[in-house]
């Protein structure tokens, strides 16, 4: 019998720990696994013994499939990849009550709501996503980079804890129109290992801009974290941030031409 998919990671992670990055930093990967691979089950709890891929964050990829079957309290079929052959069944809500407790228990695996992920990719049209960089923060293809930055929402909160606190959106939109160029200019500026790397970055020139110091700036707002109004303020910051980011990107267009795919 062939090992598991863990057994691998294991391999990965060995190689991974005798890594650094600039002699200091101890390498990082990403895995991820499709919520009906055989070995899901094993993969959710692979973090429960001390020390247990240490280089890896893991995530499961969670399909819109999944979230009916749980609503339906439906079985849930694990399948091979390769011919689609079942495994076994398990009810999914057990699948769901694993990944809620391992979460718990170890902070891993995350999760990534998969086909929205795919649904929302605007370059939808050409590729497919199965994974982020290693801490989540942006989607990616196959030899794609990830390329970040964010903006500390916490310096554009005015009279913070006061009854007229606010937060600036038009500060923070004309920030994120520079910050967009910033990203852009180190898609040139980055030396690259391979060369389907340099293809895939540069044909797409991805960015990843958000946001950072959330709860911070709520608290200064004087917004509780759960409540529907700090919800609806995040969600005018990261409007904010989109469509500033999307007329920058526009703006770049017309000056350098628009990105080759």
């Amino acid at each position: 019998m062939a090992p598991g998919i863990v057994a691998w990671l294991e391999l990965w992670d060995a190689m991974c720990r005798t890594v650094t990055a600039a002699g200091t930093r101890r390498g990082a990967m990403m895995a991820t696994l499709r919520c009906d691979h055989p070995d899901v089950l094993e993969f959710i709890h692979a973090k429960h013994r001390p020390g247990g891929l240490s280089c890896f964050n893991l995530s499961v990829l969670v399909s819109d499939a999944l979230l009916q079957a749980l609503e339906r309290d439906a079985e849930w079929p694990l399948v091979f990849p390769a011919g689609g052959a079942v495994h076994r069944v398990v009810a999914a809500r057990e699948l769901w009550q694993a990944l809620c407790d391992s979460a718990h228990d170890s902070a891993e695996p995350g999760v990534l709501f998969i086909d929205r992920i795919n649904a929302a990719n605007n370059l939808g049209y050409r590729e497919t996503i199965t994974a982020t960089n290693p801490f989540g923060e942006e989607p990616l293809p196959p030899y794609g980079a990830c390329n970040l930055g964010s903006l500390n929402l916490t310096a554009y909160v005015h009279d913070p804890f006061s009854a007229t606190a606010h937060l600036d959106l038009p500060a923070l939109a004309v920030d994120v129109a520079l910050a967009t160029r910033f990203l852009d200019n180190v898609i040139d500026l980055s030396p690259l290992p391979l060369p389907r790397q340099h293809e895939v970055v540069h044909g797409a020139r991805r960015i990843g801009l958000g946001i950072t110091g959330l709860a911070d700036a709520l608290a200064m707002l004087q917004l509780r974290y759960d409540s529907a109004a700090a919800r609806d303020l995040a969600t005018q910051a990261m409007t904010t941030v989109c469509q500033a980011a999307y007329r920058s990107s526009i703006g770049l267009a017309v000056e350098r031409g628009p990105f080759p795919a």
